[in-house]
């Protein structure tokens, strides 16, 4: 039985090569779950990525955040209450091992308090809700 999750993070910039050059290395390595800033999008919709793959998003429009995983042994649920156009929280679980995954944008344009205040708005729900 698998115990170990190999997790990559990478910012693809929206670039379609980029895309698929990850994907191709993503399934060389066997990469469990893919982190992505800035996916490549046709028509607002992530592109580009194999579609045995599990894909996450959230929110309209042009989606900033996504969660790829690879791996069909990984249970994964997206959690939409927590989810939205910048970042993606996802519920993952391998045998006993049960980890929440957030992949979020943070922009550079932003005031930082604004982010760090989802940020805790975040952990402060999932405080409440998994870890009590």
């Amino acid at each position: 039985m698998q115990t170990q999750i190999k997790c990559l993070q990478i910012n693809l910039q929206h670039s379609r090569v980029a895309t698929a050059n990850r994907m191709k290395i993503v399934e060389e390595d066997s990469t469990d779950i893919l982190c992505i800033q800035d996916p490549y999008t046709i028509q607002d919709k992530t592109a580009g990525i194999p579609k045995r793959f599990k894909i996450f998003t959230s929110g309209k429009g042009r989606n900033r955040a996504a969660i790829v995983v690879t791996n069909n042994h990984i249970d994964t649920l997206l959690i939409t209450q927590l989810s939205d156009v910048d970042a993606v929280v996802v519920e993952v679980i391998l045998g006993n091992l049960k980890i929440i995954l957030a992949k979020m944008y943070f922009d550079i344009g932003q005031q930082i308090e604004v982010d760090l205040a989802k940020l805790r708005q975040l952990y402060n729900t999932l405080k409440e809700q998994v870890f009590s």
